[in-house]
């Protein structure tokens, strides 16, 4: 099945050499995808109303519409989090601002093909994600819910909420279980009873994290400068 991707930018070249790069990568590496150029954001966020796109470059500055506008229709006003967004600009001073909408990465212009390689290449090692399970057993019943779709795990004694993009459930068991199962797929355990999905959080603080939900989460004081420093981890690689 072909990935498909949006490029929204009103340079026309950028778009051109954008598509060109995406569909020679992809066919490298025995893929393939199907690009389609926005020069506006008011076009790309009227096509993608009635069409889905798995991967968006996303110019900035844009007339109109900027790419902060347009993150915020898909985020906000659509509810999509599922769309990978890879900001484009040649500046970089955007960058804290556009963590609420949970960008891939952010590109820096001029456009290189090793960059954009480098995005591809993370795209796939995300999305893998989406296959990837957790499991929990709810007396003889057991259940599987996609990574993906958990914002966050919080327990009351020995049961365990947990909350999904569209629904909560609650089973018994141990937080540190729970933590060995998630660990490696960008989670975060930011108190003794809640543990977090980074790739659902809507903004982060120092003492306390937003999710996509806006449900306020807080993070305990003795782990405060650790939950940093893995939060600047991820970003580093995902950079």
């Amino acid at each position: 099945m072909d990935i498909k991707i949006a490029v929204c930018d009103d340079e026309v070249e950028i778009c051109a050499l954008l598509e060109m790069m995406l569909i020679d990568i992809f066919r490298d590496k025995g893929m393939s995808c199907e690009a389609e150029s926005f020069y506006t954001g008011e076009s790309l966020c009227k096509e993608f109303e009635r069409r889905k796109y798995d991967l968006i470059f996303l110019d900035i500055e844009m007339d109109g519409k900027s790419g902060i506008d347009v993150g915020r229709f898909l985020r906000d006003e659509l509810g999509n989090e599922t769309v990978q967004i890879v900001y484009i600009s040649a500046k970089t001073e955007y960058a804290m601002e556009l963590f609420e909408f949970h960008p891939m990465n952010f590109l820096v212009k001029p456009i290189e093909r090793s960059k954009i390689e480098k995005l591809v290449n993370k795209y796939l090692i995300i999305t893998e994600q989406n296959n990837k399970f957790f499991g929990y057993k709810k007396k003889t019943d057991y259940f599987k819910v996609p990574l993906s779709d958990i914002l966050y795990f919080e327990s009351h004694n020995r049961k365990i909420h947990i909350q999904m993009k569209d629904r909560e459930d609650d089973f018994y068991g141990s937080m540190d279980d729970v933590y060995k199962m998630v660990k490696g797929h960008c989670y975060l355990f930011i108190h003794k009873s809640i543990i977090v999905n980074y790739r659902q959080i809507k903004k982060i603080f120092y003492e306390k994290v937003v999710m996509i939900d806006d449900t306020v989460l807080p993070i305990s004081q003795s782990r405060r400068s650790a939950i940093r420093k893995m939060c600047m981890k991820i970003r580093k690689e995902e950079k």
